[in-house]
């Protein structure tokens, strides 16, 4: 019977130790929950700077598109924060990370060749946001096709022997 007891003082123990284990875990959830996603803080500003750019904004299920009406030129910001993408185009700007051919295609990003860097400062960000935006409404270059070669005519020599056996038979 006593070791009865004992087993009933260690459940006891063991029941404690699963309630503040709980505990911890909820307070962990709720510390993760509170984190920040970098930028997200400017989300307003710039929904508010591309409407008043006179761009059209559709959302999508995790990013708002913002486009100027110029085909091929986009720009994608994520819901959450934390990310801009320039796809079509990029800007040369200390607050934007260029992005290859090579990398997009590697990171699954189709035609973006852009991000902007949020580690820079608000004011940076938002005067590259700015300027992306003013760059998303020129238009792209029309390709220049390059002119067709014209016909080969009959070479003279062939229709020579042609014309010299047509007249022989």
């Amino acid at each position: 019977m006593t070791d009865n007891t004992v087993e009933t003082v260690e459940n006891t123990d063991l029941a404690e130790k699963l309630a503040d284990a709980g505990k911890k875990a909820e307070a962990q959830k709720s510390e993760r929950r509170e984190r920040v996603v970098k930028g997200s803080h400017l989300l307003p500003q710039l929904r508010t700077l591309a409407e008043a750019a006179g761009m059209q904004i559709e959302e999508k299920s995790g990013f708002l598109k913002i486009n100027a009406g110029v085909k091929g030129k986009n720009v994608y910001v994520a819901k959450n924060g934390g990310r801009v993408d320039l796809s079509g185009f990029t800007l040369e700007d200390a607050a934007v990370t260029q992005i290859s051919e090579t990398e997009a295609q590697e990171k699954h990003l189709g035609k973006v060749r852009g991000q902007l860097n949020f580690e820079m400062t608000d004011e940076q960000v938002l005067a590259a946001y700015s300027a992306s935006l003013e760059l998303a409404k020129v238009p792209n270059p029309e390709p220049v096709k390059a002119a067709k070669a014209p016909k080969a005519e009959a070479e003279p020599a062939a229709d020579a022997e042609n014309a010299a056996e047509a007249a022989a038979s």
